[in-house]
């Protein structure tokens, strides 16, 4: 049987899910490691990834998509979903993020399980599906709610998720399997992850300053002052680094410059419905897109700033 994990790679709600899919199929249905293939997604690259696994002569039997929401742009994947169920392959998603009722009904019709709950992270759904009465589940479920959700309880869970941020991207895959596989077997602590958080702690301080000396403060005609700042770290950092160290603010933006992506983080602007006009998704108070070129020469590119502040404008939450 040939199982297929695709999963958000960004955070610890994606790895995590993955972490406790490969759990239950190695300790519960008996499958070989060479036997569940480990795959990684963003938003910006999903309907590409899903293509390589679908489109193909050799479908898996079961595929299970965790943490990515569903956008407009992706439904032309509906008849690929549905030709490779007809074949035989069956279709798992498990999800936290908000998505239209017509959208959740049809995806229902289409799957063999779609669940969805925002109030709760993908690992705690998947766990709660899978191993409800697991411990090593449990476990890889509270620290994937905890960084998460932004509740930062835990210290190991904070540093599990900043080493998953640092091994983003392709070149990182391997290393995000050796994550999967050492948190499957309960595993949270070791030399490995000890040497990874030294090496990333370097490149930490070095982006870290950058954010700082890029900042920018904009302000924007009924809904205050909003920092924006970019580095080579993940987006979804600089605005967290911007938000705890300037609460006062009405939105924080981080730009990653490696990839070209932005995340938003906001109590006062939709910014799922901000980064849907960008192609992107999200979350309500935190979201994300791609756009080409944001950062030219070291300065953000100033008619994507127009844009971006003319499109905000149109966003606030009521």
């Amino acid at each position: 049987m040939k199982i297929t994990s695709l999963t958000h790679e960004v955070d610890l709600d994606g790895i995590g899910s993955q972490a406790i899919i490969k759990r239950y199929f190695t300790i519960k249905e008996n499958i070989k490691n060479e036997d569940i293939h480990l795959f990684y997604a963003h938003y910006t690259n999903f309907k590409q990834k899903i293509k390589e696994i679908l489109d193909v002569s050799n479908k898996p039997d079961i595929f299970i998509i965790t943490d990515i929401g569903f956008n407009e742009g992706f439904a032309e994947l509906f008849s690929l979903f549905k030709k490779s169920m007809n074949s035989g392959c069956k279709i798992y998603w498990f999800d936290h993020h908000i998505v239209e009722n017509s959208v959740v009904r049809r995806l229902k019709n289409l799957l063999e399980i779609y669940l969805n709950d925002d109030q709760k992270c993908s690992a705690e759904i998947v766990k709660d599906y899978y191993l409800p009465d697991d411990m090593i589940a449990q476990e890889i479920a509270k620290y994937a709610h905890d960084t998460d959700f932004g509740d930062n309880n835990y210290k190991i869970a904070s540093q599990i998720q900043s080493i998953i941020s640092f091994n983003r991207g392709k070149k990182g895959n391997n290393n995000k399997k050796r994550i999967v596989n050492l948190l499957s077997e309960g595993k949270f602590e070791n030399e490995w992850f000890m040497d990874q958080t030294n090496k990333l702690r370097t490149w930490e301080e070095n982006e870290y300053e950058k954010v700082e000396s890029n900042k920018i403060l904009m302000t924007i005609e009924n809904i205050g002052e909003i920092l924006v700042s970019h580095a080579k770290i993940g987006a979804g950092r600089i605005a967290k680094l911007l938000k705890k160290q300037n609460p006062d603010k009405k939105a924080y933006i981080g730009i990653d410059t490696r990839y070209d992506e932005l995340v938003v983080y906001s109590d006062v602007i939709n910014c799922r419905d901000l980064a849907k006009t960008f192609n992107g998704g999200g979350h309500k108070d935190r979201a994300g897109f791609k756009y080409k070129n944001i950062v030219k020469n070291g300065e953000i590119n100033p008619l994507f700033l127009e844009k971006l502040k003319s499109e905000i404008k149109g966003k606030i939450l009521k």
